[in-house]
């Protein structure tokens, strides 16, 4: 099912997230999972080791420094509209970054991408994700874990609570997942023998 801009804008709106499926040309999909892998080995990337990283997840940051096809992400015409019909023409990028969760990988803290900023909640929003998926999300490989709703909260939950209300964002790879900074959300745990790439 073909589902419009305004619908996945709607759906940020209502639900705090969205899946733009099959919105990556497969070409461009295969050119960022090469690019990153060759990154990864020339910078000598290794997982962090901390509990909100990760003590099997391996990241890069700042993408748009490397030479490669980054400068394509953030204005691919699949997905910038919507993030245009969530923020307003002209947003900014705060940061492009690659996340690699290995297996063995524990569950990130759920946890909101706009905790920090001192703005009475439920509050327009100020920050917009996407999660390019370069392999497929599954539950058992750490699909990014989210709290329908939990974005249009006044007060937060106790993170036990929130754990509990969170779904696997399962996807094929070439889908994108967006969802807004207010949503609590965080990397799934990986119980499987291969690694969950996205960007």
């Amino acid at each position: 099912m073909v589902v419009s801009m305004q619908e996945h804008v709607e759906r940020l709106d209502d639900v705090g997230w969205t899946v733009v499926e099959q919105a990556i040309d497969p070409r461009l999909i295969d050119e960022l999972e090469v690019a990153l892998h060759h990154l990864e080995d020339r910078l000598g990337i290794t997982p962090s080791a901390n509990t909100f990283e990760g003590a099997s997840t391996k990241r890069v940051f700042n993408l748009l420094a490397h030479e490669g096809p980054w400068p394509e992400v953030p204005v691919h015409p699949a997905i910038a509209p919507v993030i245009e019909g969530v923020l307003g023409e002209g947003f900014l990028i705060s940061s492009l970054a690659s996340v690699s969760i290995g297996p063995g990988e524990a569950a990130q803290p759920i946890h909101a991408d706009d905790q920090m900023m001192r703005i009475a909640k439920p509050h327009f929003p100020t920050v917009c994700n996407t999660m390019w998926a370069l392999t497929d999300f599954t539950d058992a490989n750490g699909a990014t874990r989210l709290v329908p709703g939990s974005h249009l909260w006044k007060t937060p939950k106790y993170r036990e609570a929130v754990d509990a209300e969170s779904i696997p964002a399962e996807m094929a790879r070439g889908d994108v997942l967006v969802w807004t900074g207010s949503l609590w959300h965080g990397g799934g745990a990986n119980t499987t023998a291969g690694w969950r790439t996205g960007i």
